[in-house]
């Protein structure tokens, strides 16, 4: 459920070809029954701890996704994204050429009509306020496409019951439109934003009567439009806005409305100089020049003031247990209401991966931590990322979310990416990601072929499988499928791996827009082979080996953070898990003033009884002072 506008680059009569990409959720999910949540103050979602998956005690929507791979530089890492494409991947059936109404965000009821014993008015000064953002990696609306927002509030009405023959008080839903903003293309919108900012914030007072009752509720949705077009293939994924940061609560205001955090914003950097992921034995082979220990990590600090702070990770062997760290040097991060996005170079010289891991494959997990370490450290917040980085039996540039589709026009027409390993291999087949269209418009025949190497371009042809058509893998959200070859394919060196279409339509094959790796695509419309112009990465995996089967993690799949809170809301108690006894030396729960307000020693279940209703930081300290954070709120 994914996509993005059309995009062409022209050569003659032909042409690369670049749409939105449709991913969907898998179907099992859709299926669960969904028990209405009630939510109390403060209501706030960061889309960072639910996977790719909207939070049920919030969300009531089951269309709209999670990802960090969408949104460009969020407040923080990974936001909810609208677009055309329903919950299964597949355009709205309703959509057409004038504007629709496409995905929805559907809060669950929220109670604005007390807090505790307290009645609600408009005197507590109550503001829901969000970040919003057209487009990011993926299609960004057009003029005519939207993004609302709607406030409802709950009403009895009385109604005549025709089987009771009796008149009747049902509880009905009325609401009120109080936002809403036109599309515009990314590039229009971060200029507008000035400074370093890639979201702008929206604060909204809710002062009416009305919206004091016990079934408040928040209704995000966009209105989209499908080109008019003659290639079906354009009928696909688009009009994208990305939301993030929700927030609802009491007393705040506009000139006082900070959060006392300094978040991680883009995706973790691979620890590969070219590379997502790569067989270990061909790592192994050059590791000086395989390592990516130069990196930039991008940053937002959200409160009033500017912080020195300081990054670290911790890279651990998931099979050995070998592990390194590293501690940056201190650096001062200025707030996002004046710099926007903050950037943090990284260079880690001493750093690279063992080199005698037993056996081919093995995978790491790096933490990374940003920490406030001046004067306001305990009071400001800082954050966590948890990254995997993968040593397999393949190759691939791509992090596993493909933002659009890629393909060519017309007919006869090539595209292949660039692959090197250090010694004699064998390819045994190939992992793809194929993007779904309206009424699966490219699922059409095409050859996968390897070339070797000729002065840096494909050349000779080593190998073809013919006659192969898109599979599309619905069991799991962007599911990369397998062809397997008839016979193992000798390379040496360079080689490249792609595609011959054999019809005019773009095969619409995944692209990571997200990860640029174009140095390595080319593609070959009948007047010789030329670099890609368009950024990003084929997500086209060659198999390395004799046998095709797959081994190790989705590079896309989260990590878990290594704290679980539960409940999450809490009341009385909250246990938590993923800590290591030996190793805790303090947990502490900071408010969002970043006032400390408990502190304990190692316990597995805190008690948070004397806490009022509220959005709370929850820090894990070790003894060998990393540590990790995690949201908790208290709801009574």
């Amino acid at each position: 459920m994914i996509m993005l506008a059309v995009v062409f680059v022209m050569s003659g009569n032909s042409q690369e070809y670049l749409t939105g990409f449709n991913g969907g959720i898998p179907h099992e999910r859709t299926q669960k029954t969904r028990d209405e949540a009630v939510a109390t103050l403060p209501f706030f979602d960061d889309f960072t701890n639910n996977g790719v998956y909207l939070n049920d005690n919030k969300w009531q929507s089951v269309d709209v996704l999670i990802s960090a791979g969408f949104p460009k530089m969020p407040i923080n890492y990974k936001a909810a994204t609208l677009d055309v494409a329903d919950q299964f991947g597949e355009i709205y059936k309703r959509g057409s050429s004038s504007p629709f109404i496409a995905d929805s965000l559907l809060s669950v009821k929220i109670r604005l009509d007390s807090v505790g014993n307290h009645a609600l008015t408009s005197a507590d000064s109550l503001y829901f306020s969000f970040y919003y953002q057209p487009g990011g990696f993926g299609d960004s609306p057009e003029r005519d496409d939207s993004l609302v927002l709607k406030f409802g509030y709950g009403y009895d009405e009385v109604v005549f019951d025709t089987d009771l023959q009796d008149s009747v008080t049902v509880r009905k839903t009325a609401w009120r439109h109080v936002w809403a903003t036109e599309g515009q293309s990314l590039e229009a919108f971060v200029d507008s934003l000035g400074a370093n900012m890639y979201f702008k914030k929206v604060m909204i007072p809710i002062v009416d009567s009305c919206f004091f009752t016990e079934d408040f509720r928040v209704l995000f949705y966009n209105y989209g439009t499908l080109p008019t077009t003659m290639y079906p293939n354009d009928r696909s994924n688009m009009d994208m806005w990305n939301i993030d940061f929700v927030y609802l609560d009491m007393n705040r205001s506009v000139e006082s409305d900070n959060y006392p955090v300094v978040n991680f914003t883009n995706s973790t950097p691979s620890f590969l100089k070219r590379y997502k992921a790569m067989p270990y034995k061909h790592f192994i082979e050059d590791p000086i020049n395989e390592i990516g220990n130069v990196f930039d990590m991008c940053l937002t600090n959200m409160d009033v003031n500017a912080h020195e702070v300081r990054y670290s990770c911790n890279v651990v062997d998931n099979n050995s247990g070998w592990n390194y760290s590293y501690n940056g040097d201190p650096f001062i991060i200025t707030q996002y209401s004046i710099v926007g996005v903050d950037s943090m170079h990284v260079e880690m010289g001493d750093f690279i991966y063992p080199y005698n891991v037993p056996g081919d494959t093995t995978s790491f997990t790096i933490h990374h931590y940003i920490e406030v370490i001046d004067e306001h450290s305990g009071e400001v917040s800082g954050d966590t990322l948890v990254s995997h980085q993968g040593f397999y039996n393949y190759f691939a540039y791509d992090d596993g979310t493909p933002e659009k589709g890629y393909g060519l026009i017309p007919d006869d027409t090539y595209f292949a990416a660039q692959f090197k390993v250090s010694k004699l291999d064998t390819v045994c087949g190939v992992q793809m990601l194929f993007n779904r269209t309206f009424n699966d418009a490219n699922y059409n025949f095409f050859d996968i072929i390897v070339w070797k190497d000729n002065n840096g371009k494909p050349g000779e042809v080593v190998y073809t499988l013919k006659d192969q058509r898109p599979i599309w893998n619905d069991s799991t959200l962007y599911g990369f499928s397998n062809y397997a070859f008839d016979e193992v394919v000798k390379v040496n060196s360079t080689f490249y791996v792609g595609i011959r279409q054999q019809y005019s339509k773009s095969i619409n094959i995944g692209f990571d827009a997200a990860n640029d790796s174009h140095q390595y695509n080319f593609y070959n419309a009948g007047e010789g082979w030329k670099n890609s112009a368009f950024t990003g990465s084929l997500m086209i995996r060659p198999v390395m080996g004799t046998d095709l089967y797959f081994i190790g993690l989705e590079e896309n799949q989260d990590v878990a953070n290594a704290i679980g809170l539960y409940p999450n809301p809490a009341c009385s108690y909250v246990r938590i898990d993923g800590v290591d006894e030996n190793s805790c030396k303090e947990i502490s729960i900071f408010d969002l003033t970043g006032r400390l307000v408990k502190q304990y020693a190692y316990c597995s279940e805190l008690n948070v009884s004397d806490l009022h209703n509220g959005v709370y930081m929850l820090r894990v300290v070790n003894k060998d002072s990393s540590f990790a954070t995690a949201k908790l709120l208290i709801s009574k």
